[in-house]
């Protein structure tokens, strides 16, 4: 294949990426090295070589991708907690350039983190190419009625649980806020959230195959997600012995015959230790529907989070008088050293999510914030 015509792919897959971890709030860290502003005579074959192998230790970390950018640069995107991989990254990066006389060697470097630096990476992304990188979540084959028909038959088959994740919500030990050791330590599990990752569903199962071309498939596809995730977590054995947990859920599946057999199959002792998260364009398109599940889930035993909450709805959104307990609020970089409007959400009810740095721990105490989850306290 053409050099540039693959590398044009490649671009376009990070941006598929990108959009993927927008619509999702699924959070990933990026390194990008900005090999473009090498002046040529240290971008020769050997020198980059070099820097191959100072990217090594992030490169093969568990769950990293890396994406060789047509304009030469190259990211590194990966998830979870990988300090110490990025940390020997940097250092050798750093001696490379400094010991190569670089000028300003640290404009080389950049971190980022998605969803917040999405707009960032994009830009970066188009930055050396001759044309346009696609950037729309509809890269790939469009997803039609009878492309839904064949996933839920594949569906069906499948053994989902290999398509289960489940991320940490860690809450502040007591007595850690007094000693001030919670900024890198202190933390005890609070609950996991479990969910089916629907872009390793698809990847599967439709390799090729965007999901989100059409919003009213997708949204009737995860509607079977639930199901079978509902129906996975209903085996007698499934739950025996498990912790508090958070689901992710449709309003419409809160009112479904599946979560009725999974709400009977739920041990007595996690009878109001278990969260359902609901998404705001969910509930938005039919508030009457959302009322009434909200209402029955709480005559349940069960309490309710709303994921997704960006930096541009935390001073607006009433979370309190729509009946929540719990609120995802995304930590955004640009909030260092301030202090948002968050008037209308009472600080032990957010959980601060994408707290992959020190930094982000720090700020969500300052703001009263006791729940985190991201790499930083993994």
């Amino acid at each position: 294949m053409n050099t540039s015509v693959a590398a044009a792919q490649t671009a376009s897959r990070l941006a598929l990426l990108i959009c993927e971890c927008v619509d999702t709030g699924v959070a990933r860290r990026v390194l990008l090295v900005r090999l473009s502003g090498l002046p040529r005579v240290l971008a020769r074959p050997h020198h980059l070589r070099l820097i191959q192998d100072a990217l090594a230790p992030l490169a093969s970390a568990s769950r990293a991708q890396t994406f060789h950018l047509p304009s030469g640069d190259i990211a590194i995107v990966w998830r979870g907690a990988e300090e110490a991989a990025l940390a020997r990254t940097k250092r050798a990066l750093d001696c490379l350039f400094e010991d190569a006389s670089v000028a300003e060697p640290a404009r080389l470097l950049a971190v980022m983190h998605l969803p917040d630096d999405a707009v960032a990476l994009r830009a970066e992304i188009g930055a050396g190419g001759d044309a346009p990188v696609p950037i729309s979540p509809f890269a790939g084959r469009p997803f039609d009625p009878s492309g839904l028909v064949r996933l839920e038959q594949a569906l069906a088959q499948a053994d989902i649980a290999r398509f289960v994740r489940r991320e940490r919500i860690r809450t502040i030990e007591p007595g850690a806020l007094d000693s001030g050791d919670s900024e890198t330590g202190g933390f005890r599990l609070a609950w996991e959230r479990r969910f089916l990752a629907a872009e390793d569903v698809a990847a599967a199962l439709t390799p090729g195959v965007a999901l989100r071309t059409d919003p009213w498939l997708f949204a009737r596809l995860t509607r079977t997600f639930d199901r079978r995730m509902l129906a996975l977590l209903s085996a007698p054995a499934e739950l025996h012995g498990a912790g508090p947990f958070s689901l992710d859920l449709n309003v419409a599946s809160l009112l479904g015959p599946e979560f009725t057999r999974f709400d009977a199959a739920l041990p007595r002792l996690l009878r109001g230790q278990v969260t359902i998260d609901l998404v705001a364009p969910d509930i938005l398109a039919d508030l009457a529907a959302f009322g009434f599940a909200r209402d029955f889930a709480r005559e349940r035993g069960y309490r309710l989070g709303l994921r997704g909450v960006g930096a541009e709805l935390a001073p607006v959104l009433p979370a309190g008088r729509l009946g929540f307990d719990f609120v995802h609020l995304r930590w955004a970089e640009a909030w260092a050293g301030l202090a948002p409007d968050l008037a209308s959400m009472s600080p032990a009810a957010i959980v601060l999510a994408g707290a992959d740095t020190a930094e982000a721990v720090a700020w969500g105490r300052a703001q009263g914030v006791t729940l985190f989850q991201g790499a930083a306290v993994a």
